[in-house]
Formats: structure tokens, sequence, C-alpha cells
């Protein structure tokens, strides 16, 4: 955060640093009516507003305390400051040109490289998986199509076949009727499982397999995120 002087500005570094970041925004915004010309404090009424998650608000202070100064410094922390909020939003392409803009005023941000090699990343995910949707959803409309076919398909078959299982039904019923007796005898007898049931050692294995997957994504999920203190707009 830059520290200014002024009533105004000396009430909103007072507000920030104790975490009321609406009434930071309340005196920076003074501040600006006041002095309009001074860069510092739309820097800091950046920060104000990205600290309350008014993330459009806060790049719109951020372009303006770019455009109002001359050092590359600083408008390398503008550029950061918005590549963060653009993250947030996953909007990639645009976090990685303003990480790329960062790096071109200050090319040794360590910082502003890990997020620039990270926006692409992401970026890079995004794009596959736009470009897969097309067609799985062309795969499930073929597969739509046929599900909608086979019924049609085979329904006058079916109307055939059950004219002829209406003529044979009396006659089979009871020969059925001692088959099914036969095989609940024998299973009885033979204690065979049903295929259809899962024994105690498939349910365990198919419980440890889930919580492996689990703790695979879990690793690749807090692998691709931003370090804590890297996700925070710089402050002077």
């Amino acid at each position: 955060m830059l520290l200014l002087t002024p009533d105004g500005a000396r009430n909103g570094n007072e507000a920030y640093e104790r975490g009321d970041f609406a009434a930071a925004e309340q005196a920076f915004r003074q501040a600006i009516d006041e002095n309009p010309d001074d860069a510092r404090l739309h820097f800091n009424l950046g920060n104000a507003l990205a600290r309350q998650q008014k993330f459009q608000e806060a790049v719109e202070a951020y372009e303006q305390f770019r455009s109002q100064t001359n050092s590359p410094q600083d408008r390398a922390l503008a550029d950061y400051n918005i590549g963060n909020i653009l993250g947030e939003q996953q909007q990639w392409d645009q976090a990685a040109e303003s990480f790329r803009r960062a790096l071109r005023q200050n090319p040794d941000d360590e910082e502003a490289k890990f997020n620039f090699e990270l926006a692409n990343r992401n970026l890079q995910q995004q794009q596959q998986q736009q470009q897969n949707q097309p067609q799985d959803n062309s795969d499930e409309d073929q597969e739509q199509q046929q599900n909608d076919e086979q019924p049609s398909q085979q329904q006058q078959q079916d109307q055939n076949d059950q004219q002829g299982e209406d003529e044979n039904q009396q006659d089979s019923e009871s020969e059925q009727e001692g088959d099914q007796q036969d095989s609940t005898d024998q299973n009885q007898q033979s204690g065979e499982p049903n295929p259809d049931e899962m024994t105690r050692e498939d349910a365990e294995r198919l419980l440890n397999a889930l919580n492996n997957k689990e703790e695979d994504l879990l690793k690749d999920f807090h692998k691709n995120q931003v370090p804590q203190n890297q996700r925070h707009a710089k402050d002077w």
C-alpha cells in the first residue's frame, strides 16, 4: 500500500491496515475527489476494492493508476494485480497477458513469472476442454439417436415374437415352474453366490481404490494452486 499524508489518504491507510476495507475505500474515494491526479490514491483504492472482491472496480482503479504513472515498476505492479484478479475469475488468457506485461516492465519479478506460467497452463487446459466438448456432444447425440431408433426397429419383431409366445405360453408354464423349483433347490444345496452380489473383499477393494483416487486428485489440486502469499495484491 502507498503511504500518503493528507487526511483522506491517512484515514484510508489506517482503515486498510485494520482490515476495514469498506472504510478504506470510502476514504480513498474522498481523497481522489480532492486530488484526482495523485496516482497512488488510485492504486490504494484498487487494493481496498480487491479485498472486498469488487474485482471489476479494482481493475479500473489499477488501470487508472497505470495510466497516470511513468515508472516501469509501478506499471508492472498494476499489471500484476490485474493479472491476479483475472486469474481469480478464471479468465486465463487475459490473466496471462497481464502477467506478460508485468514481466516486460519488470523481468526480475519471480512472482509474476510463476503466475504467468500457471495462467498459461490453466489456459491450455481450458482450451483443451473446450475442444473436447463438441466431440462429446456429438457422441452423445449419436448414441441418443441410436437409442431412439432401436425401439421402432424392434417393435415389429416384438409383435411377431409375442404372437408365438402366446401360443406356447400355456404349454410352457408348467415346465417353467418345474425348472425354477429345480434351479432354486440346486442353488440352495450348492451355496453358489449370486453373481450380482458384491463380496466383502470386492467392496473393500473398491473403497480403497476410491480413497487412493481422491488422494491423487487432492495432490494435483494443491500442486496447481498459487501460494497464498502470491495471491494477494502487492502493497507498497
